[in-house]
């Protein structure tokens, strides 16, 4: 159970903290995590554990199986607590490394410490032997046969042969080994044991566990026949628009970019509507600014004001502002099913309003088209989709698309009645109409 516990603390924190050792034995630490054992989940079972874990719980048969060793002082240094009132309430070392001589606030330490432990070891050794429900086998185990007194003075062994040569009911008999299955050559410090019977005097609680087995029910009729095939559903994934980053018919680097520095432009700009909503509004100007003037950039100076003055205003822009606030999504998956088609994709920024859904995704087309009559088929296709997820997932609210084109960081609001047309239904709605 300790162990079990033990996995399910590290699996989870390992979802959620991220992977450290030393961060999971601290948390582990500070949790305080405490095993609790239900007798209803031992079952039929053969259960190990400490007495200290079996406080509170029973079983048909309890076997004790060491209890030949006694507690030993093996310790020279010791603490002493001073009493309440006393003008230095903090504990004094006290250390006797010559045994023979003690001092006698050390002696009469030592000698509460015995007392002490010996009462917790009362204490323990009663809730051993109270666990039993209908057996108790109390053993010891020994290395090596003794050559004289088989068990030490003060052990649980030693408590309970003491209480059982007082005990009127109890009595000695030989003990077979192979009565309790041992196999042959185990030896065994003793030819006897001592045995104690007592009745039951409530009446039994039958648990079930010696009713006969249920018959097995016949199987249903479709568990003869094979299972039919499932139907195939055609998915549809918007985001895997092959050639994205290149553009239809976009030649390498662009009719007006023959070394490709506004295509590196173009991926700066969308690092920056990535990473920019993320921060404080009145901290995203500086933070642009000193991510544009890196040297790895490779940026002029007219160049860092350009493309600073480019991605400020489309955060600003009134149109799509708002789904760069705190309550948009960034890299929002979107999935469903628009007729007998799946739809699955992901879209960089998303904002979900009591009255509006807005939907925006980057493009880096170069150069991108400068008129929605331009923009190629597979984007409207795509944006319709989402559109047609998301108005079935919000019903009553307006979906608004709108394209973010990186090289030039420029908006483009796509009209619903042209998304209307690319839309995964549209050709049984005209079929219908």
């Amino acid at each position: 159970d300790p162990v079990d516990e033990f996995l399910n603390a590290a699996l989870d924190h390992g979802r959620r903290h991220p992977p450290s050792l030393q961060h999971f034995i601290g948390w582990l630490r500070r949790g305080g995590a405490e095993v609790k054992r239900e007798q209803e989940a031992a079952g039929d079972a053969v259960r190990i554990m400490t007495v200290h874990g079996a406080k509170g719980l029973q079983a048909p048969v309890v076997i004790l199986p060491d209890t030949l060793s006694a507690g030993r002082d093996g310790s020279e240094m010791r603490w002493h607590l001073p009493e309440d009132g006393a003008p230095n309430p903090l504990p004094i070392p006290l250390w006797a490394p010559n045994k023979d001589h003690h001092a006698p606030a050390y002696t009469a330490l030592l000698a509460a410490e015995k007392q002490a432990s010996a009462e917790e070891e009362h204490r323990l050794l009663y809730v051993a032997l109270t666990r039993a429900e209908d057996r108790l086998l109390v053993c010891g185990w020994q290395k090596k046969r003794p050559k004289d007194k088989p068990w030490k003075d003060g052990s649980w062994y030693d408590l309970v042969h003491q209480g059982f040569a007082r005990l009127d009911d109890a009595r000695e008999e030989p003990f077979d080994p192979a009565a309790f299955g041992a196999p042959a050559g185990c030896r065994f410090a003793g030819e006897a044991m001592w045995a104690m019977e007592a009745s039951q005097t409530a009446d039994p609680r039958p648990d079930g566990r010696d009713r006969p087995l249920a018959e097995p029910g016949s199987l249903p009729d479709w568990a003869r026949h094979p299972a039919p095939p499932e139907g195939v559903v055609d998915a549809l994934a918007p985001s895997a628009v092959p050639g994205e980053n290149e553009g239809p018919a976009a030649p390498p680097h662009g009719v007006d970019d023959p070394t490709g520095r506004r295509f590196r432009r173009g991926r700066l700009v969308h690092a920056l509507l990535q990473h920019l909503p993320d921060q404080d509004p009145a901290m995203r100007e500086a933070a642009a600014r000193a991510f544009l003037a890196r040297p790895g950039h490779a940026l002029s100076e007219d160049e860092q004001a350009m493309t600073l003055a480019e991605v400020m205003a489309l955060l600003a822009a009134p149109e799509i502002a708002p789904a760069f606030g705190p309550d948009s999504l960034a890299e929002a998956p979107i999935a469903g099913r628009i007729g007998d088609r799946l739809v699955s994709g992901q879209v960089d920024r998303l904002l979900v309003t009591a009255e509006r859904v807005l939907v925006l995704d980057y493009k880096t087309n170069r150069p991108p088209p400068a008129t929605v009559a331009a923009v190629p088929t597979l984007y409207l296709r795509q944006m319709a989709a989402y559109r047609a997820v998301l108005g079935r997932a919000f019903p009553g609210r307006a979906v608004d698309c709108a394209l973010v084109w990186t090289f030039g960081a420029r908006m483009m609001l796509l009209p619903g009645d042209v998304l209307d047309r690319h839309a995964p239904d549209a050709g049984a709605r005209l079929a219908s109409a």
